[in-house]
């Protein structure tokens, strides 16, 4: 998070934490808030120094002062109250006194420089509250302007404390100036946390999405993310006229572990094998954790029998290794079945019952792997 979301977070209650929605208007406002908190002093200083409004600079001076004193009571409302709607309201409420009131002591409607500021009324409502309460401000906008320029053609209810015309000018401009920079910080404000949203979101979807697709204990694909992989992986070597090779693997002497030292020294045991696995293969293969002790490796790209007789040695070497857990040694040791594509089916159900097949006939032996035949199929003996 970049540190003026950190800032923001200084003022942002609790529980506009909890919704993405929420949270970027939440965002918007304080952001608002601040920007016009800076605008004002900058006006301050403006009618302090540098314009000449003479007798009038009191009359100006205390407007702006009273809209400062608007804005930072707004802040402080949406840290007591924890209500943004409540908030917004009255910050938009502030806003608009104060614009009606700076057009009415400058010439009224159609004279006051300051009648274009009415435009962020409206804006601001949108960006906070949404399309209900933006509605209904810009009718409340809209009564305002029409009762504004009424009063300026029928010459009642106005005054003009602008007394020079390069005044009036230097005020135009400054307000121009001002409008722009007050919309363009609501909308920069609003494209940096939407953007920060956006990430938050891809990154939980992400997160969502590997849960979803694999094992909680050990991090490897699930029986699910390998069937999807297994497909992908048939589809290519369709294409590219490769072969894959399945290999179902379940580990022997893993019972007894359970049993006698307990569930999680088991827990454990499966995450060690399920590392040494990811670290024997390629980076183009898989590991997958199907259930209890039982795994499977996808093995794409490869030479029968040329990379199966290199690879799954080095896996069986790898499982067999002692691993300290508390203290103790525990050895398991690992069955391997392999079955190819498409020499043996060119189906994924059917390899990967093969591949089953195969492993069986390596446990009789164990610490082992069996390639399928076809004489698998009948139950004849290896």
């Amino acid at each position: 998070m970049t540190p003026i979301f950190r800032f923001f977070d200084l003022f942002l209650p609790p529980n506009l934490r909890n919704n993405p929605t929420d949270l970027m208007r939440g965002y918007i406002m304080i952001g608002l808030i601040l920007v016009n908190i800076v605008i004002c002093g900058i006006v301050l200083i403006q009618c302090m120094f540098f314009l000449q409004l003479e007798h009038n600079q009191a009359i100006a001076i205390a407007i702006v002062g009273l809209c400062l004193l608007g804005y930072l009571s707004a802040l402080l409302l949406l840290i007591w109250t924890e209500n943004y709607i409540l908030c917004a309201n009255y910050m938009i409420t502030i806003l608009a006194l104060a614009v009606v009131l700076g057009i009415q002591i400058t010439g009224g409607y159609l004279e006051s420089p300051i009648s274009k500021l009415g435009l962020q009324l409206p804006v601001t409502a949108f960006l906070l509250m949404g399309l209900r309460q933006g509605l209904a401000w810009l009718g409340i906008t809209l009564l305002f302007s029409a009762g504004l320029y009424i009063s300026a053609v029928s010459g009642f209810g106005y005054i003009q404390l602008l007394q020079s015309q390069t005044l009036v000018q230097t005020m135009d401009i400054s307000m121009l100036f001002i409008l722009l920079l007050i919309i363009g910080a609501a909308l920069t404000v609003y494209e940096m946390i939407n953007g920060l949203l956006t990430r938050q979101l891809r990154e939980e979807r992400n997160r969502f999405e590997h849960k979803a697709s694999h094992d909680d204990l050990t991090g490897l694909p699930n029986r699910f993310e390998f069937f999807r992989r297994l497909k992908s992986a048939i589809e290519d070597a369709q294409e590219r006229r490769h072969k894959v090779g399945i290999v179902y693997l379940d580990l022997d002497g893993f019972k007894p572990i359970n049993d006698l030292m307990g569930h999680h020294v088991g827990d454990e045991a499966l995450t060690i094998v399920a590392k040494r696995l990811r670290l024997s293969l390629r980076l183009s293969d898989t590991a997958a954790r199907l259930g209890g002790d039982e795994f499977a490796l996808i093995i794409p790209g490869i030479h029968v029998p040329v990379d199966i007789q290199n690879i799954l040695p080095k896996v069986l070497e790898a499982v067999r290794q002692p691993m300290n857990i508390n203290g103790v040694d525990v050895v398991v040791k690992a069955s391997c079945g392999v079955a190819i594509y498409p020499v043996h089916a060119e189906d994924d159900s059917a390899l990967c019952r093969y591949a089953d097949m195969a492993m069986y006939r390596a446990k009789e032996k164990s610490d082992t792997w069996v390639m399928f035949n076809s004489s698998m199929k009948s139950g004849a003996p290896a």
